[in-house]
C-alpha cells in the first residue's frame, strides 16, 4: 500500500501583498520580490525555531486576483507556532519586517535581527517593484479568518529611501576588514588623560557607527594634541567634535574598534553652532 504524505496548509491566516502600481510591472521585478518574501520568511522560521522542531518554512500562492497585483500566501500549518506566537508565523514575521523597514528608514536605531548581505539584497528585491514607479504602494496584510491582525504599507518615496539605506550598508560590507576613511567627524563618549593607557577611550563616529566604540591612537602625540584642548573655544575638550582620519577594524562585517591616525586641528568645531 502506497503512503502519501499530505501536506496541511492553514488557509484561515493569509498574508496578502498588494501592489497598488502606477504603471505595469516588470515580471523579472514581482517574481524576485515575491522571491524575497519567501526566503525572508524562510529565514525568520528557521531562526526563531530550534533543532528539536523541524518546521516547514514554504509558502504557497493561494489566490491572485485582478486589479492591482494582488497576491495572497498561506503557509503550512505548524501545531507548535500557537504555543510560541499567539499570533501565528505570518503575524509575526511581519511583524518583524515592519521593523527591518522602520530601521532601513532610520526610525530605528538597529535592525530587529542581524541583517546580512544576502537579507540587503533580498530586501532590495522585495522593495524593487514599488521603488521603480513614483506613486505606488506596497501593502502587506495579515488575516485571521477574514479579519485583519496586522498590516503595514510602504509608499514608493520610502521604499526608494530604504533601497539607499541598503546600498549604502552593501557598500559598507563590501570594504575591506581593515579600512581607512579619513576627514570623519568625532566625538568623545569617554577617555583617560593618561596616554599610555590603552583602555577606557571611547568615542563615536556616526557615520560609521551610531555606538561609541574603543579607541586606540597611532601615536601618543595625536591623543595628547587632542585631550589639550583648543583655546578657540570657550568649551572643555570633550565638548568639541573634531575631524580625523580613522582606521577602522570590523569582525564580521561590524565596526569594533576605531585606530586614529591623523587630527585635524584646523577643523575641530563646536558642534552646536
Amino acid at each position: 500500500m502506497e503512503v502519501r504524505s499530505v501536506i496541511e496548509i492553514d488557509f484561515s491566516q493569509k498574508l496578502e501583498i498588494k501592489i497598488n502600481n502606477q504603471n505595469p510591472v516588470v515580471l523579472t521585478d514581482l517574481t524576485m520580490s515575491l522571491l524575497g518574501i519567501s526566503q525572508q520568511y524562510q529565514k525568520f522560521i528557521e531562526s526563531e525555531t530550534n533543532q528539536n522542531y523541524s518546521a516547514s518554512t514554504e509558502l504557497f500562492v493561494k489566490e491572485v486576483r485582478s486589479g492591482s497585483i494582488i497576491v495572497e500566501l498561506v503557509a503550512l500549518t505548524m501545531p507548535i507556532i500557537p504555543l510560541v506566537w499567539s499570533g501565528g508565523s505570518l503575524s509575526e514575521w511581519a511583524t518583524q519586517a515592519k521593523a527591518v523597514i522602520d530601521w532601513l528608514l532610520g526610525e530605528m536605531d538597529s535592525p530587529p535581527k542581524d541583517i546580512s548581505k544576502q537579507d540587503l539584497k533580498q530586501w532590495k528585491n522585495i522593495l524593487e517593484p514599488v521603488a521603480k514607479d513614483h506613486g505606488s504602494q506596497l501593502n502587506f496584510t495579515v488575516s485571521d479568518g477574514g479579519t485583519v491582525i496586522n498590516q503595514f504599507f510602504i509608499n514608493s518615496q520610502d521604499a526608494s529611501a530604504a533601497q539607499n539605506t541598503i546600498q549604502r550598508q552593501l557598500e559598507r560590507l563590501e570594504e575591506p576588514d581593515d579600512h581607512i576613511h579619513k576627514n570623519k567627524v568625532m566625538y568623545w563618549y569617554q577617555t583617560k588623560f593618561d596616554t599610555e593607557s590603552h583602555t577606557g577611550d571611547k568615542a563615536t563616529i556616526e557615520d560609521i557607527s551610531r555606538k561609541p566604540l574603543k579607541v586606540i591612537f597611532e601615536n601618543n602625540a595625536v591623543k595628547e594634541t587632542m585631550l589639550a584642548g583648543d583655546e578657540r573655544f570657550a568649551k572643555p575638550w570633550h565638548k568639541l567634535a573634531y575631524v580625523v582620519d580613522v582606521e577602522v577594524q570590523t569582525i564580521n562585517g561590524v565596526a569594533k574598534m576605531y585606530t586614529i591616525l591623523r587630527y585635524h586641528q584646523e577643523h575641530t568645531f563646536d558642534p552646536l553652532e
